[in-house]
């Protein structure tokens, strides 16, 4: 059962969205809620850590995972399990063909507007995700300047807690992503470590999540004259302290990518299978490297970074 136990603000717009997607998808929506936090009282319905990340934009954020939010998408949803929040308007950003959450958010919340939209805008849009997310926030009448926001975005860091100390700072990597179709293969990131001066860096990490668990010890013997630290799976407040203590940070098209890129990490960000224009990282630091057919670029152009970083 989903309960609300924050008073809410009458003189402000109040909006529920809702995005159940996963972490660099939901990350997208940051820099919309940055610029309207202050104008609105904004609940997020969504997946952890996603919807953590954000916090400090928003009045309140919801699990998706818990509460049934999933049985609205049921021809009779039962709107007396929900302890919904005192909105003015909602905003869906799920598949949702034949309309299904919309009908039975809009039963629950009865005379409140429901917008839905799909999660990603199509590929032939050429719109960056985030834009794309923003743009449909202002249809939804929400006070956002989306241009604006993704500028700020670019310039700033969205996410940043605190200023850091440059001294003891590491080279951080990512081998992974969501799909494989967007990573180089791990010989590729053992080679790239091997060719790092890592006499620039305090010490490498190595973060591995689920799926790249498997390469573990082929990285461990493969870096076995190399000072580095293996992570598997931090914790969220780790993996932030990870990031945001980063001297660099190197990473596929991938939900860290995208957080440690707001965090305000220098990053390079590796696309192989996806379209930068779309899926950029959005921070004061980003470099993009987009060459799937010549990896040996890729290696080129890194060390030249890690030499100037």
């Amino acid at each position: 059962m989903v309960k609300i136990f924050q008073e809410i603000n009458p003189t402000q717009l109040k909006a529920l969205i809702i995005r159940p997607s996963a972490l660099g998808d939901t990350l997208l929506l940051a820099p919309a809620l940055h610029q309207i936090a202050d104008k609105t009282e904004l609940t997020l319905v969504g997946r952890s850590p996603g919807v953590d990340l954000l916090r400090p934009f928003l009045h309140n954020c919801l699990d998706y995972e818990k509460g049934g939010w999933h049985t609205l998408f049921l021809e009779e949803s039962d709107c007396e399990r929900f302890h919904l929040p005192q909105v003015d308007t909602a905003i869906c950003f799920v598949s949702d063909p034949a309309e299904r959450l919309k009908r039975g958010l809009g039963k629950c919340l009865k005379d409140i507007p429901v917008f839905s939209f799909p999660p990603f805008p199509s590929s032939e849009a050429r719109i960056h995700v985030a834009l794309y997310l923003a743009s449909c926030l202002k249809k939804s009448g929400l006070p956002v300047n989306p241009e604006k926001a993704i500028e700020d975005a670019r310039t700033r860091a969205l996410l940043r807690k605190e200023k850091l100390s440059k001294s003891g700072r590491a080279l951080v990597l990512h081998p992974g992503s969501g799909s494989t179709k967007k990573n180089y293969p791990p010989q590729f990131w053992l080679d790239l470590i091997k060719g790092a001066d890592h006499g620039v860096y305090h010490k490498t990490i190595l973060l591995l999540g689920p799926a790249e668990q498997q390469w573990y010890q082929f990285f461990a013997k493969g870096l076995s004259g190399v000072e580095r630290e293996i992570i598997i799976s931090p914790d969220k407040d780790r993996l932030v302290s990870l990031l945001q203590g980063a001297q660099l940070y190197i990473g596929h098209d991938s939900g860290i990518t995208h957080l440690a890129a707001m965090l305000g990490a220098p990053t390079i960000a590796l696309f192989k299978n996806s379209h930068p224009l779309q899926w950029a990282p959005l921070g004061p630091g980003v470099t993009i490297i987009a060459d799937a057919k010549r990896p040996q670029v890729i290696h080129r152009n890194i060390k030249e970074r890690l030499q100037r970083s």
